[in-house]
């Protein structure tokens, strides 16, 4: 059962009676990593059985450092690429020396056999086991209880997409939450751009479905506040001609097509065995970008799916008897050849900005680091989660520091939106930027030490909220 969008507060609350069965601890011996530079960290391994769903498996790689020390969550890469262990061991190894903290690597399951919601479920229950067994007040070793922690989480592509849903719903307030979030080169959208036929912006159709707010998800909400306002109070005037507007620059999945480390079509092709129902792409859990905006596109079904289920019984009445109309539709049955199931159409609609954290919540965003490369496919989609997250955080902060009459006040959003860029890092470098993918060079080392330095700084530093 997948997640409802009700739940997102605190979808974990409820698998957590649910998942959480039996527990098997064993030690295992830590593997030879692939840079000698850096000591493995002691690893114990955890395994989750689940009551009637198999079981996954944490590894825990203990820090150095005396405790407590800080989480550290990661989630690997998925199954894009495979065959990734010895390179997500060389990133943990390194980010286990420069954050200084504990990290609890969730081997969620991902693939045909096991598809969307499949992983979403497996981190929830990863992340239930995590709260209830490592965050530990260690001062008293007689009797360790539990107390309240800020925990990081990172991962890149398919790790990146999962770290990115358990930041933006395990951030309720009162509690041990997700206080950071690094992410690089997340799947913030399962709906690709080459999915959406081209069709130019005065002729996009509008969603079937009613949004939650009618404010157009590419404009900023305090601007078209003040713009709405504007445009009641003074008389409409008459209409220039329009200027030649200039063409947007190539998206980078398009440009960054043919990307050998990871191309478009390979995304793709993975997208389509690892989801059983093309619908799943929307979900927010899934796509977690469609927590603060609706998709760009809409699935249409064939009428034959729900052409019963709009139509009134007494119009189902056939003037035949029943004897005559079964040996009709008999007949008709074995002259015509079977036909394929009917396929939902893909087609574009306007996208309209989504309140998120919903008022009421008690969320609060965590503080981010999103890293990608100029040479990814998924740079845009980087791109915006960055954009997106720093309104969210501006309104947020804006709305429950301010009195109503100061939002659309260009002085205070200024300030909040400064703000939200100190809580939200961009980091774009040259090529890919893939963790598991670059070379264990300077360049590379220095790139994870940035990662590991803010983690470090942000979980273990009191005064940060």
């Amino acid at each position: 059962m997948r997640p409802r969008l009700v739940a997102c507060a605190r979808p974990a609350l409820l698998l957590r009676q649910s998942l959480l069965s039996r527990l098997t601890v064993c030690i295992t011996t830590p593997k030879r990593l692939f840079s000698a530079v850096v000591a493995p960290p002691r690893r114990e391994q955890v395994s989750i059985a689940y009551r009637s769903n198999g079981s996954i498996t944490l590894d825990i790689f203990h820090s150095s450092t005396p405790p407590p020390s800080p989480i550290l969550i990661y989630l690997p890469s998925g199954p894009i690429i495979p065959d990734q262990d010895e390179e997500e061991e060389r990133v943990i190894s390194n980010l286990t020396k420069t954050s200084g903290s504990t990290i609890a690597r969730i081997n969620y399951r991902l693939s045909p056999e096991f598809p969307y919601p499949t992983p979403i479920h497996d981190v929830l229950l990863g992340y239930d086991w995590i709260l209830g067994n490592l965050v530990r007040d260690s001062s008293a070793d007689s009797n360790p209880r539990r107390h309240v922690a800020r925990l990081g989480v990172c991962g890149e592509l398919v790790g990146g997409s999962l770290a990115t849903m358990l930041a933006l719903t395990e951030c309720r307030m009162g509690g041990s939450r997700i206080g950071a979030a690094a992410v690089n080169n997340p799947i913030a959208d399962w709906v690709f751009p080459d999915d959406l036929p081209v069709v130019e912006k005065a002729l996009i159709s509008e969603p079937y479905a009613p949004e939650e707010t009618s404010f157009p998800a590419d404009d900023d909400l305090a601007t078209w506040w003040t713009q709405q306002d504007e445009q009641e109070s003074v008389p409409i005037p008459h209409k220039r001609p329009k200027r030649k507007t200039k063409q947007p620059p190539p998206a980078s999945w398009i440009e960054n097509a043919e990307n050998s480390m990871l191309p478009t079509l390979l995304l793709s092709g993975e997208r389509d065995v690892l989801f059983r129902k093309s619908e799943h792409f929307f979900d927010r859990f899934a796509s977690p970008i469609h927590f603060f905006r609706s998709p760009h596109g809409q699935l249409i079904c064939p009428q034959d799916d729900d052409i019963y289920a709009s139509i009134a019984p007494d119009q189902l009445r056939d003037p035949l008897d029943f004897e005559t109309q079964m040996s009709i539709n008999h007949f008709e049955s074995v002259d015509q050849t079977p036909k394929a199931p009917p396929v939902p159409t893909l087609t574009r609609c306007r996208a309209y900005a989504r309140i998120y954290p919903p008022a009421g919540s008690n969320l609060s965003l965590p503080r981010w680091h999103i890293s990608t490369g100029t040479g990814s496919p998924l740079l845009d989609q980087a791109n915006e989660l960055a954009k997106r997250t720093k309104r969210a955080i501006a309104r947020q902060s804006l709305r429950a520091r301010t009195s109503r009459r100061h939002w659309t006040d260009p002085v205070e959003k200024a300030k909040y939106e400064e703000y939200a860029e100190q809580r939200v890092q961009l980091s774009v470098i040259g090529g890919t930027g893939l963790w598991t993918q670059s070379e264990d060079t300077i360049q590379w080392r220095s790139q994870m030490a940035e990662v590991g330095i803010w983690m470090r700084e942000n979980l273990t530093a009191t005064h940060l909220t």
